[in-house]
C-alpha cells in the first residue's frame, strides 16, 4: 500500500532500487504516487508527481500518509524531492529512470505485480517449496 492507494506496479531502478507505482484517484487524478524504500529505516518512503504527468519525467515531492483525515501530506524539508519517469524511445519504447540527487539510476520496464487471487483461493495453504 502506498498511504491508501494499492500499488498496481513496480520497476527495479540501478541494482536494487525497488519502486512501487500507483496513479492516484479523485481530486488527483492524473498524477502518480511512487513508493521507494528507505535504506536507513526500511520503511516505503512516499512521493507524488507535482503534476499529471502520465508517467513522463516529472519531479516528485516526499509525501507522508495521515491516518486521521486518511489523506497525503506534503513534507516540506524532512526528505528531498526526486525525479522519476521515462520517455519514449524508438527502439526500446518507454525508458525509464530515477534522479536522487546527483546519481541517476536507470530503471527496468513497469511490470504489474502477479495476482494471487488463483492461488489464494486453489493453492495449498503450507506454501512451503518442496
Amino acid at each position: 500500500m502506498l498511504g491508501n492507494i494499492t500499488a498496481t506496479l513496480h520497476q527495479t531502478c540501478g541494482k536494487q532500487i525497488f519502486i512501487q507505482v500507483a496513479e492516484m484517484k479523485g481530486a488527483d487524478a492524473g498524477r502518480t504516487i511512487i513508493g521507494i524504500k528507505n535504506n536507513q529505516t526500511g520503511d516505503i518512503d512516499l512521493f507524488t508527481s507535482f503534476s499529471a504527468s502520465n508517467k513522463q519525467y516529472d519531479k516528485y515531492q516526499p509525501v507522508t500518509f495521515d491516518n486521521l483525515s486518511k489523506t497525503l501530506v506534503a513534507m516540506e524539508s524532512e526528505r528531498p524531492p526526486i525525479v522519476w519517469g521515462g520517455a519514449m524511445t524508438n527502439l526500446k519504447g518507454m525508458e525509464y529512470s530515477l534522479a536522487l540527487g546527483s546519481h541517476v539510476y536507470q530503471c527496468s520496464k513497469l511490470v504489474p505485480f502477479e495476482s494471487e487471487v488463483a492461488n489464494d483461493l486453489y493453492g495449498e495453504t503450507d506454501t512451503t517449496a518442496h
